[in-house]
């Protein structure tokens, strides 16, 4: 299974323009899933709930999610995600898409907010694994891999791929992201963004560092702070049974099964 991610300057407040900046990036590439940055279509600094108001979308009329799913059907590629800002009834939610040539198959509204995104936006309440032809894939945004009951959670549904989408400055986050895969023995795609934005009057920066793990935690692709579209092929067969972890139990998810945990 082909997959990666693309990591970028997301333009700032330019739904059209994030939209065709990435087309022109993949128009030439092949994959079967790819994940872009949290907020790939607005970049991530809005202060207030009415700088963001312009550029919600609500799911049932998404121009980016008719947008990416005729861009898959024209290069004949599988599966593209990351987050938008949603609107559901008046509430607004930071939001992941998973979309193939078809349109929407899934989405995951973000359940761990920092506190400056609790101004703006409600928490999700409900882990999500799509299950694909190819793979089980799990999303999850930012904030959320630093809590290890939200990815037990994709877990106990088996997932083999969690799809990261975000927007970080901080060092911290790129430490977590190989415990997370080797703890739950699969994949995980952390797709960080680079670039600058003011954020409170402030000019916040983006470290990138996106990476690609698998499910014994090594780094297979890990991107500088540079434009990086990186594609790998994975064998899907070592998740649950990578080589150290093989050498403690033949069957993890019935360990992660004796934990039946919701929210």
């Amino acid at each position: 299974m082909r997959v990666g991610f693309f990591q970028y300057a997301v333009i700032w407040r330019d739904i059209q323009a994030n939209l065709d900046y990435i087309a022109a990036a993949i128009q030439k590439e092949k994959f079967d899933l790819l994940v872009l940055p949290e907020f790939f279509t607005t970049g991530y600094a809005m202060d207030t709930k009415e700088e963001i108001l312009p550029f919600v979308e609500d799911l049932n009329h998404s121009k980016t999610v008719k947008f990416l799913a005729q861009l898959l059907a024209k290069t004949g590629n599988g599966f593209i995600t990351g987050t938008i800002p949603e609107i559901d009834n008046g509430i607004l939610y930071n939001t992941a898409i998973l979309v193939d040539a078809n349109g929407l198959v899934s989405s995951y509204r973000k359940i761990h907010l920092p506190d400056y995104e609790k101004r703006i936006f409600q928490p999700g309440n409900q882990a999500v694994v799509y299950a694909s032809e190819q793979a089980k894939i799990g999303l999850s945004v930012c904030f959320d891999c630093w809590f290890p009951q939200h990815t037990s959670l994709l877990k106990l549904q088996e997932v083999e791929i969690i799809c990261h989408s975000s927007c970080f400055g901080g060092p911290v986050t790129p430490t977590i992201i190989p415990i997370r895969a080797l703890e739950n023995q699969c994949f995980y795609i952390s797709c960080n963004r680079i670039g600058q934005e003011y954020f409170e009057g402030e000019l916040e920066s983006y470290r990138g560092e996106s990476q690609l793990v698998d499910p014994d935690g090594n780094v297979i692709v890990k991107a500088s702070n540079d434009e990086c579209l990186a594609l790998v092929d994975l064998d899907l067969s070592t998740v649950n049974r990578p080589n150290f972890g093989s050498l403690i139990t033949k069957d993890f998810q019935s360990q992660h099964n004796k934990y039946k945990i919701t929210l």
